[in-house]
């Protein structure tokens, strides 16, 4: 037998068929991969839908929380009302919380009105007002309207553009960087108040955004109101819900008007201006006001319930609960006869000699705006453009209101200044909401200081003024005047008299 002896390094080695392997690893890998892939996948939506279910089970127990909490409240408000056990009254102080105030214990409300899904320009605020509640010292509410086509050429956080598009163009904004729509809408809501207020120089203590539907049926909700339309109205392009437009006419005298069509009265602007429309919404709200108090309704839970219900649906505000409910029991002690409104406008006398409260607006050339009509604040330096007229003009109206409540009427008349200036002083008096009656030359002839005089009876009011002009408050002067000059405050500007505008008197120097 023979034998072959090889060392251990001549043994043949063993070759792998690693390529045949990672083919066959490849095979069986791949589609292992790939169902682990979907496995993990579904597990992670598994847990991102366990985490949203979680979310959303907390979310609806709040709200099924609130809800009836709400419920409870109502039901055993209209079960106490009804037994005569409390009273709306003793209801609202019993819940409510006396809301955000200045210090003058007023406070400020942004009322916002929008379209809703159904109207082109959803997000559009065409509906403007800042309403001022004083529960304590006049028991009165000042309302003033701000025009949609109001310009603002910058902001804190909106950017520019006029007044009705800033909300629209915010809401957009703060959705494209990830918010979801209400808290947009909030958010929103909250900055368009701060903006406003810094815009007017007074504090926005919350605000309240409606829209058509709410409007349409709270009007309903009370059975209609009765308006006094000024002058016929025929209004060829009021839009539709078709993107289209349709004819709105109503005629002059005593209406009653529905939800549907005091919406239509409220909107329309094609027949006459922005400002009539301003006009007529504060019509509305005070006619809607007047209707609620002589029909009872505050004292009624089964309108209550239903004003709530329309209310949760559609209004955004950014008031509590607690604190609205403070705000319906300050609202029930404010009559309507103690309702005081105005709206900016540009009847400001510069180019025409016409003249209205509220004439601080002006509008500047198309081709400065991209062909766009705006409006821009009336300044003292003509440039730049600031908000100082308006400011001395809303803090005369909302902190001075008892002046404006007694609404005196007044002469100015010129006994010894230069000509022109008492057409000058009267034309600046009524931009600022006062009513002057009487401009003339005085019978008193060469006085060397300017006054004010008035009866016995107005004398506060005559010593507002006075303060208000930096001048000389004397009584005795009025038994001098003839019946025409004659009035509950008559001023009388003398040799020494030099016009200044009234914001030099009214803000304080900087």
């Amino acid at each position: 037998m023979s034998f072959q002896v090889r060392t251990l390094k001549d043994k043949p080695r063993r070759r792998w068929p690693w390529k045949s392997i990672l083919v066959t690893v490849l095979k069986i890998g791949g589609p292992l991969l790939a169902f682990y892939e979907q496995w993990r996948t579904h597990e992670e939506e598994k847990q991102r839908k366990q985490k949203r279910a979680t979310v959303l089970k907390r979310v609806l127990m709040i709200l099924l929380a609130v809800l009836c909490s709400l419920l409870l409240m109502v039901g055993v408000a209209r079960a106490l009302i009804a037994l005569k056990v409390i009273t709306f009254s003793s209801f609202t102080t019993a819940t409510g919380v006396p809301p955000p105030a200045d210090e003058n214990g007023f406070t400020n409300i942004l009322l916002v009105g929008q379209g809703d899904k159904d109207h082109d320009g959803q997000d559009l605020t065409d509906t403007i007002i800042v309403a001022s509640l004083d529960p304590v010292k006049t028991k009165s509410v000042a309302l003033l309207s701000l025009p949609r086509d109001l310009y603002f050429l910058q902001t804190e956080k909106m950017g520019k553009g006029k007044l009705n598009s800033l909300y629209r163009d915010y809401k957009i904004l703060l959705k494209r960087k990830g918010m979801q729509e209400a808290d947009a809408a909030f958010e929103s809501t909250r900055q368009l108040g701060m903006e406003v207020g810094k815009a007017l120089g007074v504090t926005i203590h919350g605000v309240v955004k409606v829209n058509f539907t709410a409007f349409k049926q709270a009007v309903d909700a009370i059975g209609g109101v009765d308006i006094l339309v000024p002058s016929d109205i025929r209004d060829t392009e009021y839009p539709d819900e078709n993107y289209g437009f349709q004819t709105f006419e109503i005629k002059q005298g005593l209406q009653h008007l529905d939800g549907e069509t005091a919406l239509k009265y409220a909107r329309s602007r094609h027949t006459s201006s922005d400002f009539d429309r301003s006009a007529r919404q504060q019509q509305l709200l005070k006619a809607m006001g007047e209707k609620a108090r002589a029909e009872g309704l505050e004292k009624d839970p089964r309108a209550i319930t239903r004003l709530f219900g329309i209310f949760q649906q559609n209004v955004v505000t950014t008031f509590t609960l607690r604190e609205l409910i403070g705000l319906a029991g300050i609202a029930k002690e404010i009559g309507t006869e103690r309702v005081i409104s105005t709206q900016l406008n540009d009847r400001n006398a510069l180019y025409d000699g016409f003249v209205e409260p509220g004439g601080f607006l002006y509008t500047p050339p198309r081709t400065q705006f991209d062909g766009a009509a705006v409006l821009l604040p009336v300044s003292i330096p003509e440039f730049p453009v600031t908000w100082k007229q308006i400011h001395a003009f809303t803090q005369l109206f909302f902190q001075q209101r008892a002046v404006y409540l007694a609404h005196p009427s007044i002469a100015v008349l010129n006994a010894g200044g230069k000509s022109g200036l008492a057409r000058r002083l009267a034309t600046e008096l009524i931009r600022y909401g006062f009513t002057v009656d009487t401009i003339a030359n005085a019978s008193l002839k060469n006085e060397p200081t300017s006054f004010v005089t008035s009866t016995d009876t107005d004398e506060n009011l005559a010593l507002f003024f006075a303060t208000l002009l930096a001048m000389t408050d004397r009584k005795d002067a009025f038994a001098s005047l003839t019946s025409e000059e004659a009035r509950p405050v008559t001023i009388i500007l003398g040799k020494d008299f030099g016009y200044r505008p009234l914001q030099d008197f009214i803000l304080p120097k900087e």
